[in-house]
């Protein structure tokens, strides 16, 4: 029963956000009726297609705290199937551990959600192929391995040595440039916080 909660809590609250997301999304202007040169879905003979509107902010954040209910219940269910071995190096636990080696398992899958998930605004599926988990078949996989590999690096030999009087030791993570994108935010000054 208790494995059913979340499912049930996250699947209504998905229901009540959708929802509310459809209710605010604004609607497309009207197609003119004057001749103009055709492009997108009218050029590629696709009949019923709309443009494609940006969400608003409202939507947006519908959309993502459904994916972040999602991740949170994907990883609440996996902490459960890795009872008493979440202690253990990740690669004792889990297929196809390449650079969290050592790391352990229950902690491994903290990052997945909050680190990565949290961090690029995606769900598990964006670098994964569930249920096969341990399949390299997306490039998104490769990259985030990379990438982790890089932040490392960066705090490991740059951060580190930057004094610092003021409080805990700064870091570079996911976040820093991504910003709950899927792709680093570039050219811009980062979203201030507080």
């Amino acid at each position: 029963m208790s494995d059913r909660v979340p499912a049930g809590i996250a699947g209504f609250s998905s229901i009540v956000i959708l929802v509310y997301a459809c209710a605010t999304v604004p609607t497309p202007e009207p197609v003119s009726t004057t001749a103009q040169p055709q492009t997108g879905a009218a050029q590629t003979g696709i009949t019923g297609a709309r443009p494609r509107v940006p969400l608003t902010d409202s939507a947006r954040r519908v959309r993502d705290s459904t994916t972040a209910a999602r991740r949170d219940s994907g990883e609440a269910m996996l902490l459960r199937r890795i009872a008493g071995r979440e202690n253990l190096p990740a690669e004792s636990v889990f297929k196809n551990i390449k650079v969290m080696k050592g790391i352990p398992a229950g902690r491994l899958v903290r990052i997945m959600n909050a680190g990565f998930g949290r961090s690029l605004g995606v769900s598990c599926g964006y670098c994964h192929v569930p249920p096969n988990w341990e399949l390299d078949d997306k490039e998104e996989k490769n990259t985030a391995r990379l990438m982790w590999t890089m932040t490392g690096a960066i705090n490991r030999d740059y951060i580190s040595k930057v004094p610092n009087d003021s409080g805990p030791a700064p870091v570079v993570n996911c976040m820093t440039c991504h910003q709950g994108m899927p792709r680093p935010r570039s050219g811009e000054p980062p979203r201030r916080t507080m």
